[in-house]
């Protein structure tokens, strides 16, 4: 039978024939199978998940916008009759005994892959390609680059179906705070990560690796949360799902209408006043550690974090400049109230928002934070305006 020639780095892993190698997009979605859905009675075939379309629409969007992209990996399998690695010895480069071989693996012409792992991201490189002209720039950038492929010879369905469920096992992802600092493409993370360089309040207390730093961390703050808080004082609360809310904030900086040096001047102003604030100040000039600070005040939780912000970003719209409303929620008292039932507004102005009136614990979700702004709202009111109801 006629053969299809590939030329792959043969290796062994677990007891079975592997290849490595590569293969453009165009070439590469005309030899794969469509994904089937898994189902543990059948035999023929391993099956896969759903296809997730909105996941799929974003690495379209990604292939489509970013000249220099990155995916990982794809799996794909064939059978031993259809399928066969053929070594080339290079001499003075390989010998028998090296892990890796070149070579070329010969496929029967006609012969598709299954795919094990990686079904989205094939799926994007063909609507793509079935979407776009050969002549569509996005087309000859996708045929002059590789995607990589692991090939796995091996005929049984069920041993392919454990090879996705351990993949999936032994990858771990990471924070999002550490994901969203690593991504400079988004000019938010940008700005945050200069800010940090300039700003007293963030000397080395921000955490990367978990999204809430430990009871005895050093740190203040995740990255996630400083993210979020610094969103909610550029555009408010009236988004809600974190990729509009991203859009709005990112659009600040970058894109029509955009005003980069007024957002910058926004965040400076912002996280420089809240360093400034009595407990922080203290902070800030070493008389207190942040563990200290965590046990003492509810200032380095971020449904409070996210209150003020909210608070800020109100008065500011009402004419209120973003320093002074951060000075003066200085009257406000952070202290953690000792009590653990019966909590009223004279334990804490969070009672019955942020802090559960019967057990004396921090609630979470976006009602809670979104009503303690409203008191931190009055608070500002009246210590930068006098009595709301004379200023009406």
């Amino acid at each position: 039978m006629p053969k299809i020639h590939i030329p792959v780095i043969g290796y062994t892993q677990g007891g079975r024939r592997m290849m490595t190698t590569a293969m453009s997009a165009p070439d590469l979605v005309s030899m794969v199978s469509k994904p089937e859905a898994w189902d543990p009675v059948k035999t023929t075939t391993h099956g896969n998940r759903p296809r997730d379309n909105n996941h799929m629409a974003g690495i379209v969007k990604y292939l489509e916008d970013e000249e220099h992209f990155v995916l990982g990996a794809a799996v794909l399998y064939l059978a031993e009759r259809e399928a066969e690695f053929k070594p080339v010895t290079v001499p003075n480069v390989t010998t028998e005994h090296d892990a890796a071989q070149f070579g070329t693996l010969a496929i029967d012409i006609g012969a598709k892959f299954d795919i094990g792992d990686g079904q989205h991201r094939i799926g994007a490189y063909e609507k793509i390609v079935q979407s776009r002209d050969e002549d569509d720039p996005v087309i000859q950038r996708l045929r002059n680059s590789g995607q990589p492929l692991i090939i796995v010879i091996e005929d049984d369905p069920k041993h392919r179906a454990q090879d996705f469920a351990d993949l999936q096992r032994n990858v771990k992802a990471p924070t999002q705070s550490m994901g969203q600092s690593m991504d400079r493409r988004q000019p938010i993370n940008r700005e945050l990560s200069d800010l940090f360089e300039t700003s007293p309040l963030f000397d080395d207390r921000v955490e990367y690796f978990k999204d809430n730093p430990g009871k005895l961390s050093a740190k203040l703050f995740s990255f996630k949360t400083v993210r979020y808080v610094s969103g909610l004082l550029l555009v408010g609360n009236g988004y809600r799902s974190p990729a509009t809310m991203d859009k709005a904030v990112n659009g600040l900086f970058e894109g029509p209408g955009s005003d980069p040096e007024k957002a910058r001047k926004e965040l400076t102003e912002f996280w420089n006043a809240l360093g400034e604030m009595v407990r922080f100040a203290d902070v800030v000039s070493g008389e207190m550690k942040a563990p200290e600070l965590r046990e003492a005040t509810y200032l380095t939780s971020a449904g409070v974090l996210y209150a003020i912000a909210y608070a800020t970003y109100i008065a500011q719209k009402g004419g209120i400049p973003i320093p002074d409303a951060v000075r003066a929620l200085d009257e406000v008292s952070f202290d953690r109230t000792r009590k653990t039932a019966s909590i009223t507004t004279e334990d804490t102005i969070f009672a019955g928002t942020l802090i559960d009136t019967e057990t004396g614990k921090l609630t979470a979700g976006r009602t809670a934070w979104e009503t303690a702004a409203k008191d931190l709202m009055k608070v500002i009111l009246e210590n930068v305006l006098g009595d709301p109801a004379e200023t009406a």
